[in-house]
């Protein structure tokens, strides 16, 4: 090679050295994320979505993975208030272990989940509380829990609710049974199985005229009356004068028709409520979306203290949300180690000393008691 043309070729070299933005082998790229909020990512969020946290383990081994991301632990996930009014939106509850239900609110086209609330069971607290941070939706379809229909009218006057039709069926086989005995429980079972089928405003008015036949055929039936003096064995008799004979099929009548009467049945098909979007017959949008995921995130991860269990219900409700950004709620109190508890090592001073710390001769298992001693 000629001098020049080496001299050339160095010099090429020792521009492209120089340049270290356009070659990739001699410099670093930096990176744009932090540590903090990629181990976010990576940490309790990858614990609740369907055992992910087991691939990003790698091959680091899983207590060094839990030493890893254990600070992560100590974000709580929060939701936002938007102000955002929903043209439908789901409520359903879902137990989990310690006794905890988690009552879930979630829009009814999109799936996503507006907000959450901790209880012991599904009652008008709970929803009260969950309803009073959202605004009011055009309809709330529910599965008729009375908890949820009072909070309902307390807290959105003006929302329509929405029976789930799976739930008024299983409710008329609880009543009914799988194989009622009378024909008139055959009949009425075989309506209530009819009202998933409905999806014209003609046929929900054909299913209404059909439950008014069967209770003009079955009137007398569902009236009867068992009087306690005819019937004494019955443990109804010791608190009660007379009751209905057939008192499951006349409450199943009666669910029915209270549902059909005041239009939670088939609100669905109202010309003035799908104006505003399509309105869900069923619950199964949070049941398969949200429920089942929890509970076999924490069959997958079972085992978890009470604290982190709520904790990975939480971060699955945040990663549903509309935006999820956990980096965004990463704070710089959250990588210290909280503080363990104290424990009490000494009695109150009005408490009776019921332990001492003394030694016992007559501990040591003889009939002779030690001379000179008090004990």
């Amino acid at each position: 090679m000629p001098w020049a043309d080496a001299q050339a070729w160095a010099q090429q070299i020792r521009h492209a050295a120089l340049d270290v933005s356009s070659c990739s082998i001699t410099s670093t790229a930096r990176r744009q994320d932090q540590s903090g909020p990629r181990r976010a990512v990576e940490g309790v969020p990858g614990l609740a979505a369907d055992g992910q946290g087991r691939e990003q383990m790698g091959a680091m081994g899983a207590r060094a993975w839990r030493k890893r991301v254990g600070w992560c632990w100590n974000i709580k996930p929060a939701i936002t208030p938007d102000g955002v009014v929903h043209h439908t939106l789901m409520a359903d509850g879902t137990y989990v272990a310690h006794g905890w239900c988690l009552l879930i609110a979630i829009d009814g086209q999109t799936g996503q989940v507006i907000d959450w609330q901790w209880c012991h069971q599904e009652n008008t607290a709970a929803c009260t509380a969950l309803f009073s941070r959202i605004p009011g939706p055009d309809v709330l379809i529910a599965d008729g829990l009375r908890g949820v229909q009072k909070a309902c009218h307390a807290c959105w006057p003006g929302t329509r609710i929405r029976r789930c039709l799976v739930h008024v069926q299983r409710n008329t086989k609880t009543d009914l049974t799988l194989k009622p005995r009378l024909q008139a429980g055959k009949e009425l079972k075989r309506l209530s199985d009819q009202l998933t089928r409905a999806h014209a405003i003609e046929e929900a008015v054909r299913w209404g005229e059909a439950l008014n036949a069967w209770h003009e055929r079955w009137k007398t039936l569902i009236d009867e009356r068992t009087m306690a003096k005819d019937d004494p064995a019955n443990p109804k008799a010791s608190h009660q004068s007379w009751w209905c004979t057939h008192q499951e099929l006349r409450r199943c009548y009666r669910r029915l028709e209270h549902l059909f009467q005041d239009r939670p049945l088939f609100a669905f098909l109202e010309p003035e409520l799908t104006a505003g979007g399509p309105v869900e017959r069923t619950t199964n949008r949070p049941e398969g979306g949200v429920n089942s995921p929890i509970k076999r995130t924490l069959l997958q991860h079972h085992g978890l203290p009470e604290s982190h269990m709520r904790r990975a219900c939480e971060w699955h409700c945040y990663m549903k949300t509309d935006n999820p950004d956990p980096a965004s709620l990463i704070r710089d109190e959250h990588h210290q180690p909280q503080p363990a508890p104290k424990r009490e090592t000494r009695q109150e001073q009005d408490e009776p000393e019921h332990y001492g710390t003394a030694i016992n001769w007559n501990e040591f298992h003889t009939p002779v008691r030690y001379p000179n001693t008090k004990l």
